[in-house]
């Protein structure tokens, strides 16, 4: 079975694990990568959004989509809420037009699920939690720079969703 983690902003990630086993990343994409990213300059590319999800290896048994639900910040301007809204509402968008089945948690819940007990502060203990749980996702694909937080958030994402797995059967 398949789960996939979404965090859908503009320095967002996909990330799809298989959980049949330990679980493991199969597939990964940054919002912002050079080559297969989905957020290139000013603008998403709901093609490449689709492409990846179509493209799953197995799609067939995708179990579970899980999306980070957005919200406006208090200080924040307009456009950026609006930027915001749309990567998220393009996200559920295809998802449900795929028919997967999906869930939308805020960024609160699934942090407080995923770092139980977890040091450190922020972006940080993203990348410790993936680093430590997923080993084969790489977050820096060749970069020189410091690892994407955004594929490491996605990550999370996709590993909350094993806790919600047995809730959805009920």
């Amino acid at each position: 079975m398949i789960i996939i983690g979404i965090d859908p902003g503009k320095k967002g990630g996909v990330v799809a694990i298989d959980v049949t086993g330990r679980p493991t990343a199969i597939e990964w994409t940054a919002a912002d990568h050079p080559d297969e990213g989905y957020a290139l300059g000013k603008a998403y590319n709901p093609g490449r959004m689709a492409w990846f999800l179509d493209d799953v290896s197995c799609r067939d048994q995708i179990g579970l989509v899980v999306l980070e639900r957005q919200q406006a910040r208090p200080m924040e301007g307009r456009t950026s809420c609006l930027t915001t809204g749309y990567g998220w509402g393009l996200w559920a968008g295809i998802v449900q037009a795929l028919n997967l089945p999906l869930i939308e948690v805020s960024s609160a819940r699934w942090t407080r699920q995923v770092f139980a007990g977890v040091q450190g502060e922020g972006k940080a203990r993203s990348i410790s939690v993936v680093s430590a749980r997923l080993p084969e996702l790489s977050l820096t694909w060749g970069r020189k720079r410091k690892p994407h937080d955004g594929l490491a958030d996605a990550g999370c994402l996709a590993l909350y969703g094993l806790t919600q797995l047995g809730k959805r059967a009920m």
